[in-house]
Protein backbone atom coordinates (compact mmCIF):
# COMPACT_ATOMS: atom_id res chain seq x y z
CA UNK A 1 0.00 0.00 0.00
CA UNK A 2 1.31 3.16 -1.04
CA UNK A 3 2.31 5.92 2.17
CA UNK A 4 0.66 8.89 2.59
CA UNK A 5 3.23 11.20 0.78
CA UNK A 6 3.52 9.39 -2.49
CA UNK A 7 1.75 11.00 -5.76
CA UNK A 8 -1.19 8.84 -6.31
CA UNK A 9 -3.91 9.22 -9.33
CA UNK A 10 -7.23 8.36 -8.42
CA UNK A 11 -8.53 6.30 -11.96
CA UNK A 12 -11.72 5.04 -10.75
CA UNK A 13 -14.20 4.51 -8.23
CA UNK A 14 -17.41 2.38 -8.02
CA UNK A 15 -19.27 1.30 -4.91
CA UNK A 16 -20.33 -2.25 -4.50
CA UNK A 17 -24.04 -2.85 -4.03
CA UNK A 18 -24.70 -2.26 -0.25
CA UNK A 19 -22.53 0.75 -0.72
CA UNK A 20 -20.47 -0.35 1.89
CA UNK A 21 -17.49 -0.86 0.01
CA UNK A 22 -15.85 1.23 -2.94
CA UNK A 23 -13.86 0.08 -5.45
CA UNK A 24 -10.83 2.23 -5.64
CA UNK A 25 -8.41 2.32 -8.95
CA UNK A 26 -5.20 4.37 -8.39
CA UNK A 27 -2.28 4.75 -10.31
CA UNK A 28 0.85 5.42 -8.28
CA UNK A 29 3.42 6.77 -10.79
CA UNK A 30 6.57 6.84 -8.19
CA UNK A 31 5.95 3.00 -7.75
CA UNK A 32 5.23 2.16 -11.59
CA UNK A 33 1.92 0.31 -10.58
CA UNK A 34 -1.78 0.62 -10.80
CA UNK A 35 -3.23 -0.80 -7.70
CA UNK A 36 -7.12 -1.91 -7.66
CA UNK A 37 -8.27 -2.41 -4.40
CA UNK A 38 -11.58 -2.60 -2.04
CA UNK A 39 -12.18 0.53 0.55
CA UNK A 40 -14.16 0.10 3.37
CA UNK A 41 -16.69 2.60 3.86
CA UNK A 42 -17.22 3.90 7.97
CA UNK A 43 -20.21 4.95 9.44
CA UNK A 44 -19.08 8.52 9.38
CA UNK A 45 -18.75 8.00 5.60
CA UNK A 46 -14.80 8.34 5.42
CA UNK A 47 -13.04 5.48 3.47
CA UNK A 48 -10.22 3.45 4.49
CA UNK A 49 -8.12 0.78 1.86
CA UNK A 50 -9.11 -3.13 2.95
CA UNK A 51 -6.70 -5.33 3.76
CA UNK A 52 -5.43 -6.56 0.22
CA UNK A 53 -5.09 -4.99 -3.33
CA UNK A 54 -4.12 -5.98 -7.02
CA UNK A 55 -0.97 -4.21 -7.97
CA UNK A 56 0.17 -4.32 -11.56
CA UNK A 57 2.83 -2.96 -13.66
CA UNK A 58 1.71 0.21 -15.04
CA UNK A 59 2.42 -1.38 -18.32
CA UNK A 60 -0.15 -1.64 -21.02
CA UNK A 61 0.68 -5.20 -21.57
CA UNK A 62 -0.14 -6.05 -18.24
CA UNK A 63 -2.91 -3.86 -18.16
CA UNK A 64 -4.96 -4.65 -20.95
CA UNK A 65 -4.22 -8.47 -20.10
CA UNK A 66 -5.77 -7.76 -17.16
CA UNK A 67 -8.96 -6.01 -18.86
CA UNK A 68 -9.23 -8.89 -21.06
CA UNK A 69 -9.21 -11.45 -18.73
CA UNK A 70 -12.09 -9.88 -16.52
CA UNK A 71 -13.89 -9.68 -19.96
CA UNK A 72 -13.60 -13.29 -20.39
CA UNK A 73 -14.28 -14.42 -16.88
CA UNK A 74 -17.68 -12.14 -16.90
CA UNK A 75 -19.03 -14.07 -20.26
CA UNK A 76 -19.12 -16.56 -17.96
CA UNK A 77 -15.95 -18.61 -18.87
CA UNK A 78 -15.44 -20.80 -16.48
CA UNK A 79 -17.29 -19.48 -13.33
CA UNK A 80 -19.25 -22.44 -12.30
CA UNK A 81 -16.18 -25.23 -13.23
CA UNK A 82 -14.30 -24.65 -11.03
CA UNK A 83 -13.65 -26.00 -7.50
CA UNK A 84 -12.14 -24.05 -4.62
CA UNK A 85 -8.67 -22.70 -5.30
CA UNK A 86 -8.73 -24.03 -8.89
CA UNK A 87 -7.52 -21.80 -11.52
CA UNK A 88 -10.07 -20.32 -13.39
CA UNK A 89 -8.31 -18.60 -16.12
CA UNK A 90 -4.61 -16.67 -16.21
CA UNK A 91 -2.98 -14.19 -18.22
CA UNK A 92 0.11 -15.63 -20.36
CA UNK A 93 3.35 -14.53 -18.36
CA UNK A 94 4.98 -11.00 -18.68
CA UNK A 95 8.48 -10.54 -19.74
CA UNK A 96 9.17 -10.25 -16.00
CA UNK A 97 7.82 -13.47 -15.41
CA UNK A 98 4.79 -12.59 -13.39
CA UNK A 99 1.66 -13.42 -14.35
CA UNK A 100 -2.82 -12.61 -13.37
CA UNK A 101 -4.47 -15.84 -12.07
CA UNK A 102 -8.39 -15.97 -11.62
CA UNK A 103 -8.75 -18.56 -8.82
CA UNK A 104 -12.34 -19.99 -7.43
CA UNK A 105 -12.79 -18.64 -4.17
CA UNK A 106 -15.97 -19.41 -1.93
CA UNK A 107 -18.81 -18.00 -4.09
CA UNK A 108 -16.52 -15.45 -5.86
CA UNK A 109 -12.73 -15.72 -6.69
CA UNK A 110 -9.82 -14.21 -6.71
CA UNK A 111 -7.35 -11.85 -9.21
CA UNK A 112 -4.23 -12.88 -8.25
CA UNK A 113 -0.65 -11.46 -9.19
CA UNK A 114 1.91 -14.35 -9.44
CA UNK A 115 4.74 -13.92 -8.06
CA UNK A 116 4.02 -11.35 -6.43
CA UNK A 117 1.37 -8.13 -6.45
CA UNK A 118 -1.30 -9.42 -4.08
CA UNK A 119 -4.97 -10.65 -4.71
CA UNK A 120 -8.08 -8.70 -5.41
CA UNK A 121 -11.43 -10.44 -3.72
CA UNK A 122 -14.47 -10.69 -6.34
CA UNK A 123 -16.93 -12.18 -4.27
CA UNK A 124 -20.03 -12.08 -6.89
CA UNK A 125 -20.07 -11.84 -10.64
CA UNK A 126 -21.74 -8.12 -10.21
CA UNK A 127 -18.00 -7.29 -8.43
CA UNK A 128 -16.46 -8.76 -11.32
CA UNK A 129 -19.11 -6.67 -13.55
CA UNK A 130 -18.26 -3.12 -11.57
CA UNK A 131 -14.27 -3.50 -12.27
CA UNK A 132 -14.87 -5.03 -15.94
CA UNK A 133 -17.34 -1.58 -16.37
CA UNK A 134 -14.17 0.76 -14.61
CA UNK A 135 -12.09 -0.32 -17.16
CA UNK A 136 -12.65 1.77 -20.31
CA UNK A 137 -12.43 5.01 -17.60
CA UNK A 138 -9.32 3.64 -16.39
CA UNK A 139 -7.60 3.25 -19.70
CA UNK A 140 -8.68 6.56 -20.97
CA UNK A 141 -7.07 8.43 -17.75
CA UNK A 142 -3.93 6.41 -17.99
CA UNK A 143 -3.20 7.62 -21.58
CA UNK A 144 -4.50 10.50 -20.82
CA UNK A 145 -1.04 10.51 -18.43
CA UNK A 146 1.38 8.95 -21.53
CA UNK A 147 0.67 5.34 -20.54
CA UNK A 148 -0.38 3.07 -23.73
CA UNK A 149 3.43 2.04 -24.98
CA UNK A 150 3.38 -1.49 -26.14
CA UNK A 151 6.21 -3.03 -23.60
CA UNK A 152 5.95 -6.55 -23.72
CA UNK A 153 4.32 -7.39 -27.23
CA UNK A 154 0.86 -9.21 -27.72
CA UNK A 155 -0.01 -11.05 -24.60
CA UNK A 156 -3.40 -9.79 -24.02
CA UNK A 157 -5.47 -13.08 -24.63
CA UNK A 158 -6.64 -14.95 -20.89
CA UNK A 159 -5.68 -18.45 -20.97
CA UNK A 160 -7.88 -21.32 -19.42
CA UNK A 161 -5.79 -23.57 -16.90
CA UNK A 162 -6.48 -26.08 -19.33
CA UNK A 163 -3.85 -24.22 -22.11
CA UNK A 164 -1.20 -25.23 -20.09
CA UNK A 165 -1.44 -29.09 -20.02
Amino acid sequence: MASTNEDVVVLATAPLDDGRQLLVVRHLPDRGTVEIGWWDREDGGAVAPGPSVLELAAEAVEVHAVVQLCKWLLAGAGWDTAGEGEALAETPPFVDGAQVAAVRSGNGMLLVRRPEGGNLVLPTRAALGLLTGAFPAVLQKLEALGFGLVQQGDQASPRTAEDHA
